[in-house]
């Protein structure tokens, strides 16, 4: 078993990772900015380690000792999230802060959670964030797994809320599939990777959706009955770039939310959880 550092613990996704890398015997030291959050983890991980890793002089030796490091440090997609820092201070800077010290400390692996087709998206801050990582990460010299969803079902939680105000929509008619993770499937493709040779593997869930039925789904999860107003993606985009100078956070929340849209996301079926089950239908079991 392995000594592991987690950072990103208190998220949706790092929860179901401490939960899983425990399950499997490992030992885990939790990177957290809020010992508030932290101690709120359950199962508590072995150790707790507060910093925030977008400031390198407080993880100063925080790979003592580690073998692993698993990341599931990002900026929020949620445009309810107010949070400050960018894409690329969160998503890469932190990253790159905390792949440092593993370098230095001689940590064995590196696993990571990145965006599926990242690499395919330079002009957006969210996908350049996650490449750009990617590619520190590759060429660092430590043993990687590079995990690529297309998307997390906690995703659209925001949704199901947007649907109970009865402030809902379609980007789009709405036709263009993917197939969103449940992060607890995510969480044993990532932990499996422990000790493994070094992968960019692309993940997504075991059933495919249009962008329509996604929100459909959502709006039954939140017993909404009402319309599903339609906004036209050639309206949406040339409006985009006028938002950039107001409000840079929105703009990239929105561009990403536009990209991921406007083509088919569709990555290797895995794990055994559908949206549906996750909406509600078998929540005890996923819980």
């Amino acid at each position: 078993m392995k000594k592991v550092l987690l950072a990103g613990a208190t998220g949706h996704l790092g929860q179901h990772l401490l939960r899983e890398l425990q399950l499997q015997g490992h030992t885990v030291t939790v990177l957290a900015r809020s010992a508030a959050r932290a101690a709120a983890l359950s199962p508590a991980p072995h150790a707790v380690l507060l910093a925030d890793a977008t400031l390198p002089e407080q993880l100063n030796g925080c790979c003592k000792g580690i073998d692993i490091v698993v990341s599931a440090i990002g900026k929020s997609i949620s445009l309810k999230n107010k949070s400050q820092g960018s894409f690329q201070d969160i998503d890469f800077g932190a990253n790159y802060n905390l792949l440092q010290e593993a370098k230095q400390a001689g940590v064995q692996q590196f696993v990571y959670i990145s965006a599926f087709k990242a690499e395919q998206y330079p002009e957006l801050a969210y996908f350049k964030a996650h490449a750009d990582f990617s590619d520190e990460l590759r060429k660092s010299g430590i043993s990687y797994s590079i995990l690529q969803p297309t998307a997390l079902f906690s995703a659209f939680d925001e949704v199901v809320e947007m649907a109970r105000k009865g402030m809902i929509g379609s980007l789009g008619d709405g036709h263009y599939k993917t197939n969103p993770v449940f992060e607890g499937d995510l969480a044993k493709v990532a932990v499996q990777c422990i000790g493994q040779a070094a992968a960019t593997i692309p993940i997504g869930g075991k059933k495919l959706y249009s962008r329509l039925e996604l929100i459909q789904l959502a709006c039954k999860a939140a017993d909404y009955s009402g319309a599903i107003r339609s906004v036209p993606l050639g309206v949406v985009n040339p409006m985009l770039p006028l938002l950039r100078p107001f409000s840079r956070n929105l703009y990239d929340k929105l561009a990403f939310l536009v990209a991921v849209s406007s083509e088919d996301c569709i990555a290797p079926l895995v794990g055994e959880y559908t949206l549906e089950e996750y909406f509600g239908l078998a929540t005890e079991k996923i819980a």
